[in-house]
């Protein structure tokens, strides 16, 4: 059963959308996607102040109690062990123009059935003809301008299960639905933050927290090919080791210990 929450109250048909509301009209606006388990959202707290600071950043207005006390209705409807949240902030109804501001942002959240069983266990990857501008905004915040990320996954389609993303330079700097890391010689390196990465909630906990030496660095394809094992983080599949890339078979060293890390890190 599928949960949807818009501006102050629960839906039980259509979305009232607003023409001229930014999200719509021109990908204006931001959203997590977060894991739920037994009606706990996981690490929910990162999440909203990735969705706050990106807000501040870009001029979104977003008020924090009410997005907690909206998160918190919805989770109260919980009725799967599984679930994933969704969490849409928009900059909302303006006047035309692209500098122009709004009086109310705009707050969609989705509360849909998860099976983490059906995720892939491994990904293989194709390098994708789109950079990551890692100068622009859509880089580092998740924005609902997503259109190079749908591109890069529908252009490897059918050839590999997911896309790798270079920026500007050539530089490794995630996949459509991830961050990037290689594991060599006991050591984690992942793109550092100004390669064009979006800084993800689960990056963060292997950087931070992880009992094993974790570092940012410049990445290269070689580095990839080089290593001993190389991953894709996320907070839905949190890690999911990479077996090809655009038909080479990388590393298969085990990366189950970051796996049971992860876990033991999620309520």
């Amino acid at each position: 059963m599928s949960v949807v929450w818009f501006n102050s109250e629960f839906l039980y048909d259509t979305l009232p959308l607003d023409p001229a509301d930014r999200g719509l009209m021109l990908g204006d606006g931001l959203f997590e996607t977060i894991a739920v388990a037994g009606g706990q959202a996981i690490w929910l707290g990162e999440h909203i102040a990735r969705l706050l600071g990106s807000a501040s950043v870009l001029g979104i207005s977003a008020d924090e109690a009410d997005l907690r006390v909206s998160i918190g209705k919805v989770l109260k409807r919980s009725s799967a062990l599984h679930e994933v949240l969704r969490v849409t902030l928009t900059r909302g109804v303006t006047q035309r123009g692209l500098a122009a501001d709004a009086h109310h942002s705009s707050l969609l959240i989705s509360l849909l059935p998860f099976d983490p069983m059906q995720q892939p266990q491994s990904l293989t990857l194709a390098t994708s003809m789109i950079r990551r501008n890692e100068t622009a905004p859509s880089s580092r915040h998740k924005t609902l301008s997503y259109i190079d990320n749908v591109a890069a996954a529908r252009e490897v389609r059918g050839n590999a299960d997911d896309a790798l993303m270079l920026n500007t330079s050539g530089k490794v700097a995630c996949s459509t639905v991830g961050n990037i890391f290689i594991l060599k010689d006991d050591e984690v390196v992942t793109p550092r933050d100004d390669q064009g990465i979006l800084q993800g909630i689960t990056r963060a906990k292997i950087l931070n927290h992880a009992a094993f030496n974790a570092r940012q660095d410049v990445v290269t394809i070689e580095d990839l090919y080089s290593a001993d094992a190389a991953f894709i983080t996320n907070s839905l599949r949190l890690v999911t080791p990479i077996t090809k890339l655009d038909d080479r078979v990388l590393g298969t060293a085990s990366v189950q210990h970051i796996k049971d890390y992860l876990k033991g890190l999620s309520p």
